[in-house]
C-alpha cells in the first residue's frame, strides 16, 4: 500500500480521535455516554463487522485460516513472555508490574486495528485478523484478571467463562465455523451486519479520543518507567515481530498481519479492568493515551519500513 495513502488514512482517523477528545473536554461526551457508546461499538457494531467480513469473498484458504489460528496462539505466547520480562525490569510495585504486563501483552486490535485493516486490505482482512486474535478475549479475562487480583482474591471457572463469552467472541466463533463449513448466511443478515459495521470506524475513533488523558505526566520515577514502556511497545515491538515471522513459511498476507499486531497501541480493556478491580488507573490511562497518540506516526512509519 502506498505510504502516503496510509498516512492520509491515519490523519483522517486521528481527526476523528480529535473530535472525540474535544467533545469530551467540552463536556458533550459524559462518562455515561462514553460507557454506552463503548458498549455499542464493542458488543453490537464490531461483532456485526466481524460477521460481515467473514462473508466477504476472498482468496484465503482453509489451510491459511488454520495457520492463522496457530500463529495467534504463538503471538500471545510471545506477547506474554516478553511483557512479563519487560514489566519486571521497568516497574517497581506489584500492581504496576501487573498493569504493564497487561498493557504490553494486549494491543488495541479492534478499535485501531480493524479500521486500518479495512483501508489496507478490505473487509475480509478484519475476519482473518479476528481469527489471529481469538486468544485475546480468553487471556485478557483469565490471565489479565488473575494478574490484577493476584494475592487479593480467586475466581471460579464459571466466573472466567462468563467474563470471556462476550458478543465479540461468540460472533468470532460463529464466523469461523461458517467460513470453514462454507455456510452462507442469508443476505439480509450480511447486509444488515454490513450497515451496522460501517459505524464501527467513526464511533470507535471517537471513543478512543474521548478516553485520551495526559494529566499528571510529571517527571518522576513512575513517569520514566511509563515512557520506557511506551517506547518499547511502539518502537521495539515491531522489529521483534518482524524478526520472529520473517523466516516462517506462511503467506505474505499472514506475515503482515502478524507484524501489524506488534505495531498497535495498548488496548483499552486493561483500564476497564483496573477500574473494576480497584487498581490505580493512572498508569493504564496514560499508557493507552500515549501509545495511541504515538501510533498515528509509528504505524505508517513501520508499515513503510517493514512491509
Amino acid at each position: 500500500m502506498d505510504f502516503f495513502v496510509l498516512l492520509t488514512t491515519m490523519v483522517k482517523l486521528f481527526s476523528l480521535i480529535l473530535v472525540g477528545y474535544f467533545l469530551r473536554r467540552a463536556n458533550r461526551l459524559g462518562d455515561e455516554m462514553m460507557k454506552q457508546t463503548s458498549f455499542l461499538v464493542a458488543n453490537i457494531m464490531m461483532p456485526a463487522l466481524i460477521l460481515y467480513s467473514s462473508s466477504t469473498p476472498s482468496s484465503i484458504s482453509d489451510a491459511e485460516i488454520i495457520q492463522c489460528l496457530l500463529l495467534g496462539i504463538a503471538l500471545y505466547v510471545v506477547f506474554i513472555m516478553m511483557s512479563k520480562w519487560i514489566a519486571h525490569k521497568i516497574a517497581h510495585t506489584h500492581e504496576d508490574k501487573a498493569l504493564y504486563q497487561i498493557l504490553l501483552a494486549f494491543a488495541n486490535f479492534s478499535f485501531i486495528g480493524y479500521p486500518l485493516l479495512e483501508v489496507m486490505y478490505g473487509n475480509y482482512a478484519v475476519f482473518v485478523f479476528t481469527v489471529l486474535h481469538l486468544p485475546f478475549n480468553i487471556l485478557i479475562y483469565t490471565y489479565g484478571v488473575y494478574l490484577l487480583n493476584k494475592g487479593k482474591r480467586s475466581f471460579k471457572v464459571k466466573e472466567y467463562v462468563r467474563m470471556f463469552l462476550t458478543p465479540g467472541v461468540i460472533t468470532s466463533i460463529i464466523a469461523l465455523v461458517c467460513f470453514l463449513a462454507k455456510f452462507k448466511l442469508p443476505s439480509f443478515v450480511t447486509e444488515t451486519s454490513g450497515l451496522l459495521g460501517q459505524a464501527t470506524v467513526p464511533l470507535s475513533m471517537i471513543v478512543v479520543g474521548g478516553n485520551l488523558s495526559f494529566a499528571g505526566l510529571a517527571k518522576n520515577k513512575e513517569t520514566i518507567a511509563l515512557l520506557k514502556n511506551v517506547f518499547i511497545k511502539m518502537f521495539i515491538f515491531p522489529f521483534i515481530g518482524f524478526g520472529l515471522i520473517y523466516f516462517l513459511d506462511v503467506s505474505v498476507f499472514l506475515k503482515e498481519l502478524f507484524v501489524f499486531s506488534f505495531m498497535l497501541p495498548s488496548a483499552s480493556i486493561p483500564l476497564m479492568l483496573a477500574l473494576q478491580y480497584d487498581v490505580d488507573t493512572s498508569i493504564a490511562s496514560k499508557t493507552i493515551s500515549l501509545t495511541t497518540l504515538v501510533s498515528v506516526v509509528s504505524i505508517p512509519l513501520f508499515i513503510f519500513l517493514l512491509f
